[in-house]
């Protein structure tokens, strides 16, 4: 049987880049991170080394290491306050090429979703999803987050909405290297989704 949290241990390890939270672990060994080479003209360079370099992944005793970092995360993303726009903010949000509600409509309707079906199984008031639907206000990223996890939507189609939004993957925040992994692995299945946030401490979604 597949351990898909063995799995998302080794994602963590791989993509999570808080190193300040990282680098204080107990058994925590800093790399080097200067190293230098001869040149075609016999000059040694000295340059530094990819931040990754620091990432769990690369360290001897990455699974003791990680199962400290557990104990100590936190979720402190919270975001359960929605933007309301102003009326030429709204136009262009409904109308423009680049406008968000028009593209995230487009988006969900190639897996046939509508208002109604993306919106039952969020936790969040009939009238703001109207709201956020409609173009009158703008979505969090938490809430996008819900979303894709409870419609089935693909990690490259959140990237886009998130693109509409000039938001991104922060790998420096443990949700979104686990959500990341959820929609990377197309795990939609709740009861794996909620044991994955149990896991690494993530809440703060709108998902009932």
């Amino acid at each position: 049987m597949f351990d898909f949290i063995n799995d998302l241990d080794g994602y963590f390890c791989e993509k999570y880049a808080n190193y300040d939270k990282l680098c204080i672990l107990p058994g925590y060994k800093m790399p080097l991170m200067q190293a230098s080479k001869v040149d075609e003209f016999g000059r040694t360079r000295t340059y530094t080394l990819p931040a990754e370099t620091m990432r769990l992944a690369a360290q001897e005793k990455k699974d003791e290491l990680l199962k400290e970092l557990k104990t100590r995360l936190v979720d402190l993303t919270f975001s359960f306050s929605f933007e309301p726009l102003s009326f030429f903010k709204r136009v262009k949000n409904k109308c423009s090429k680049y406008g968000f509600a028009k593209n995230f409509r487009l988006i969900l309707s190639k897996y046939g979703l509508d208002e109604e079906s993306v919106g039952e199984p969020l936790s969040i008031s009939r009238e703001i999803w109207h709201k956020i639907w409609k173009g009158n206000f703008l979505p969090t990223k938490n809430l996008l987050y819900s979303i894709a996890l409870t419609s089935q939507i693909s990690l490259q189609d959140l990237s886009t909405m998130f693109a509409l939004l000039y938001e991104e993957f922060d790998y420096t925040v443990p949700k979104d290297v686990v959500v990341s992994y959820l929609l990377s692995r197309k795990v939609y299945n709740p009861a794996m989704i909620q044991r994955a946030f149990d896991e690494y401490g993530v809440g703060n979604l709108f998902i009932k």
